[in-house]
């Protein structure tokens, strides 16, 4: 959520008490996206987006090329192809499987939400989200509902629209691209349809590469004529041919004063009616035919009741059991609540209602009307409403005079009182004929109430989002001993906790925006997790808690920062021209600064040695890499500082071969510049390694630890990686299996068993073993003491154990696969030495963790089944 002069509490909203700011950010951004010419732990994507349109744009156009990532796709798509059918080497690294980890129980930003007109029950509900994705449920009311994504590979993932053919609900559409000017919005690549019900999909070629098609509000279909209505930024567009084409039948030119349109519905007369105006006023206009030069703006008919100036964007609602009932929320000027009206009339004739209270203030938005606006009308009574801002309001009687509203939700409540409900309000479906049951998207999520509209009781809201796997993150940590215990910074959702195996829920470490978090390789009961900017909390408790002990507000806002387990010292981005420095981190609360070499720019990347005591690697915005050596020097000493490149662009990783310190792996996050580099002799000579990777954002890279020539990469575009760094052409591939074609922009290994985390931004968090190095006969052990022999590993059919000694009575050996679960188990005969495994055949290829245990000992080995 964006604002500015907020007032917020820890892990929810804000609110933009301030008109200017915030709106002006969100168009000086998005004119540099698309180069066009028009209190505490508050969330901020409108920050956390302007310096990654920093990092990433075209240094020689200044904007932010993404139509080159749809490039970057078709591509990936080819290569994929191209090495299935073997006209290519397959990479070892194209195998790699990724698994979901969670959170299971955080849901994202949801703009669009439709409950599935084939299921009386009201348990089929589609989600679309901001990143990642369309979903689907089939147990929505379910106390956790089972949520899977449609299609993780579609070519955008920013799903802002989806409508039911009403004559024939085995035809769907979707739409994408989140138009509202917010600054963390991803612009959509067209309209996609379904003809079997949502099963399979198709882009519709017609708007795939259209400028007009980049950013879908809503989407609507006629239920006699089945034409198809696509509210975007460029105009209301109609097909009448299924998608095949389309035309401009509302907009500026055409019609209306602007071409933004923010919302559009269909009365139960079949009489059509549109908001225009996003950032910028305009009006509602209806029409019966929908054809171009048919539309009559209702705000400047004679005594329509309706205001004329003072406003921007406009959000409508049709009852279904009246057709003469219409109801249009505005955004006034200043970003806040301007009225919301009713009419009994098609339009006609409007009033004016009185607006529901937060606190002293009449505007339940808080000033983010332009942002959070929503209003569903119950299915079978006119005068039943929800309205949504940054919490729910729900009426009975919306004809009364005045009307009595009640406030329904509160975002900074506890998450178990049955009041919760995250914040930021955008979609409403009902899913029962009394709109009881009804579901309610936001920036947290999927909700539902049962009793939505009961006139004993408060609405009780439960959240549901079990499966909707949507985060954004930005940066993971993972401990150095417990398998599955990570600590991921996410925006909107804080920094959270996952203590379990495979895709599971999590806990809160902190609030706000989470930021870079770490756990101390060697004393892993301190932890620590980051707001923005340089502001800090420890936990000594290994993760029980996590108060706050460092506030500073220098820096970038989701700050570049790395952990120096040995010396125990954190360092950071600060000011321009300077590095954080937090000494004793583990017990002391004082920090310092180093001043960087003149030039050196904006910290955009630090990683600390972790062969060379007090060697601190720093990337900075104008592309230099410095080598700072002794850098927690105390005076007379003084650190020492190296410039080990120069370059071009924003540098976004300094990977250190774990073998070799002379090793190095550059990459930048910008478009149109060469994302990767390599050096072997610690900087001197830089070679291009970029090989045949598409134009995108680079943002992480790993060496292999036991093979310096294979690495990954975590891409605008998933996980690449080669086999070979030293090849003259160097080969990337695609390396996302099970994963999604998502923006990653982290990836941490676990120096013990080899497990990699990436930290998605969109889809959560996934790990693979992808450089686990097997052995064909491996011991298996107890606190380093030898018990036995694994062999071979690799295994197709049977797993042999050599015990070193006999097996004590009530022995026991199993596979575990890596959601948790045990998929095999034998029970050892007493003092029985050889076990011969023979797993089912059923059972699939994967990696399994073996585990022979008895009374007294436990020892585990992972191990590959083939087949």
């Amino acid at each position: 959520m964006l604002l500015l002069g907020v007032t917020t509490v820890s892990g929810g909203s804000l609110y933009l008490w301030q008109h200017g700011g915030t709106k002006a950010m969100a168009q000086s951004l998005e004119q540099r996206l698309e180069g066009e010419e028009e209190e505490e732990n508050e969330d901020r994507p409108d920050l956390a987006l302007e310096q990654d349109v920093e990092r990433t744009l075209d240094p020689a156009l200044g904007t932010v090329p993404r139509e080159r990532l749809l490039v970057a796709q078709e591509y990936a798509q080819q290569l994929l192809a191209q090495r299935a059918s073997r006209r290519l080497p397959v990479s070892s690294l194209t195998q790699t499987t990724w698994v979901e980890r969670g959170p299971n129980n955080v849901g994202g930003r949801i703009r669009a939400l439709v409950v599935d007109p084939a299921d009386a029950t009201g348990n089929t509900v589609w989600a679309g989200t901001a990143g990642g994705g369309l979903w689907k449920t089939t147990t929505g009311a379910a106390t956790t509902p089972i949520w899977q994504s449609v299609d993780n590979f579609f070519a955008n993932l920013a799903v802002t629209a989806i409508a039911f053919q009403p004559s024939n609900t085995n035809i769907m559409y979707f739409g994408t691209g989140e138009g509202y000017y917010n600054a963390d919005a991803v612009r959509g690549l067209g309209i996609w349809k379904s003809t079997d019900h949502g099963v399979t999909w198709t882009q519709l070629t017609s708007t795939a590469r259209s400028a007009n098609f980049q950013y879908i509000l809503k989407i609507a279909v006629h239920p006699v004529t089945g034409d198809v209505y696509a509210a975007t930024r460029a105009g209301l567009f109609r097909s009448t041919n299924g998608g095949t084409s389309w035309d401009k039948v509302l907009g500026a030119g055409t019609g209306a004063v602007i071409d933004r349109v923010s919302d559009i519905e269909i009365s139960a007369d079949n009489k059509i009616y549109v908001g225009m105006g996003i950032q910028a006023g305009d009006a509602i206009y209806r029409s019966t035919t929908g054809n171009a030069g048919s539309w009559v703006n209702l705000n400047t008919a004679a005594n329509s009741g309706l205001p004329t100036t003072g406003y921007e964007r406009i959000e409508l609602a049709c009852a279904p059991s009246d057709a003469n009932r219409v109801y249009a929320m505005f955004q006034s000027t200043s970003d806040a609540l301007l009225d919301i009206y009713r009419s009994n009339d098609g339009g006609a004739t409007w009033t004016a209602l009185n607006k529901p209270r937060w606190e002293n203030s009449d505007d339940f938005t808080r000033g983010q009307a332009w942002y959070d606006l929503s209003i569903g009308v119950a299915p079978n009574d006119a005068n039943k409403i929800y309205v949504g801002g940054v919490d729910l309001f729900r009426t009975l009687d919306a004809s009364a005079t005045p009307v009595v509203w009640q406030q329904a939700t509160y975002w900074s409540t506890a998450k178990t009182n049955p009041g919760y409900s995250h914040a930021d309000q955008h979609a409403v479906a009902f899913a029962s004929n009394d709109g009881n049951m009804a579901y309610f998207g936001s920036d947290g999520g999927v909700s539902l109430s049962t009793n939505a509209f009961d006139p004993s009781t408060t609405p009780v809201f439960k959240q549901r989002n079990n499966g909707l796997n949507v985060t954004q993150y930005y940066a993971a940590a993972i401990h150095p001993t417990l398998p599955n215990y990570f600590l991921a910074g996410a925006q909107d959702n804080g920094t959270q906790k996952f203590t379990a195996a495979g895709l599971n829920n999590t806990t809160d470490a902190s609030g706000g925006d989470g930021a870079f978090c770490f756990i101390d390789e060697d004393e892993p009961q301190f932890q620590f997790t980051a707001y923005v900017y340089s502001n800090y909390y420890r936990s000594f408790n290994s993760g029980a808690t996590f108060p706050r002990v460092i506030n500073n507000n220098n820096g970038s806002f989701i700050n570049p920062t790395d952990y120096d387990s040995k010396h125990n010292t954190m360092y950071a981005g600060s000011t321009a021209g300077t590095l954080f420095v937090w000494p004793e981190a583990t017990t002391k609360n004082v920090t310092t600064t180093l001043t960087l070499p003149s030039g050196a720019g904006t910290v955009t990347h630090v990683t600390v040695s972790k062969k060379v005591d007090d060697r601190v690697y720093v990337g900075t915005n104008t592309g230099k890499v410095i080598r700072i050596d002794n850098a927690l020097a105390v005076a007379p000493a003084t650190p020492t500082f190296t410039e080990i490149r120069t370059g071009t662009g924003s540098v976004s990783c300094v990977a250190v071969d774990p073998n070799d310190e002379a090793h190095l792996l550059l990459t930048y996050s910008n478009y149109g510049v060469v994302s990767v580099w390599e050096t072997t002799n610690g900087g001197t000579a830089w070679r291009n390694v970029e090989g045949n990777l598409p134009d995108m954002p680079i943002r992480w890279a790993i060496f292999d630890p036991a093979n310096g020539k294979r690495a990954l990469l975590a891409t605008e575009l998933g996980v690449w990686g080669t086999d070979d760094l030293s090849a003259t052409g160097v080969s990337w591939d695609p390396a996302n299996t099970g994963m999604a074609n998502v923006r990653v922009d982290m990836l941490r290994m676990r120096t013990s068993d080899k497990q990699i985390v990436a930290a998605t931004h969109g889809r959560g968090l996934f790990t693979t073993d992808a450089f686990l190095v097997l052995s064909n006969k491996g011991a298996i052990t107890v606190n380093n003491k030898f018990i036995g022999s694994v062999y071979p590993n690799p295994f197709v059919q049977t797993l042999n154990v050599d015990l070193s000694q006999a097996a004590a009575a009530g022995t026991t050996a199993t596979l575990t696969d890596l959601q948790g679960r045990v998929v095999f188990k034998a029970d050892v005969k007493t003092a029985e030495r050889q076990l011969r495994l023979n797993v089912p055949a059923s059972l699939s290829a994967g990696m399994y963790t073996l585990t022979v245990r008895d009374a007294k000992q436990t020892a585990t080995r992972q191990v590959m089944l083939r087949r």
